[in-house]
């Protein structure tokens, strides 16, 4: 199965947008179970419009500090949260795509099996350390359940927060991950053709 994305299809009439579903492969669970599919596409779609916003934030920050010489000391605190948001969440949705860069030069040059069996091993490492992460934030979220941020008052849990969701996400897409690779092995791609996709060959 190749990782690569099918080439944009053009709607059947001008203006029309294309199914999401022409420019995006999915995978097994997103085929069999439209429910994650959803979820998967929330996923991305918060990312984005995460990303969005941190522009804008930033955008903001800058005319308020250097056109009308008046800099607000929330929109840096805010900017700052929405990047860690932006982050967490980006990787929990890379986790869905299973393409977090990884050192594929042993796989790559391995039989398939052992390929595969090293590529499982790599991700049970992942969910034991995010399992691990998602403890420690909980922790942090109950350690400074009383404490505020300086400039907007949020509450400092809000920020540890994303760490949870995200290491939340990052371990149940890679438990499936680890499932798809153990049950359905003709959907999991080659790692040579992994690689080469990833780097857009």
């Amino acid at each position: 199965m190749s990782m690569q994305s099918p080439k944009p299809v053009e709607g059947t009439r001008d203006g029309q947008v294309p199914d999401l579903d022409s420019y995006i492969e999915r995978d097994h669970y997103e085929r069999k179970f439209r429910a994650y599919g959803w979820l998967v596409d929330a996923e991305r779609f918060v990312a984005g419009g995460l990303l969005l916003v941190v522009f804008a934030v930033i955008i903001f920050q800058i005319f308020t500090r250097y056109v009308l010489s008046m800099p607000l000391p929330w929109s840096e605190e805010v900017a700052r949260l929405l990047v860690v948001w932006l982050t967490f969440v980006g990787a929990g949705f890379v986790s869905s795509r299973n393409a977090h860069i990884g050192v594929d030069i042993l796989a790559v040059y391995l039989p398939r099996r052992l390929a595969t069996a090293s590529q499982i091993f790599a991700m049970l490492v992942v969910a034991a350390a995010a399992a691990y992460m998602v403890i420690a934030a909980i922790s942090l979220m109950m350690l400074t359940g009383s404490l505020t941020m300086t400039a907007t008052s949020l509450p400092m849990p809000l920020l540890y927060g994303a760490v949870l969701v995200g290491y939340l996400m990052i371990l149940g897409h890679t438990v499936l991950n680890i499932v798809r690779y153990l049950r359905h092995p003709s959907e999991v791609p080659d790692v040579a053709e992994k690689a080469a996709a990833m780097e857009g060959l």
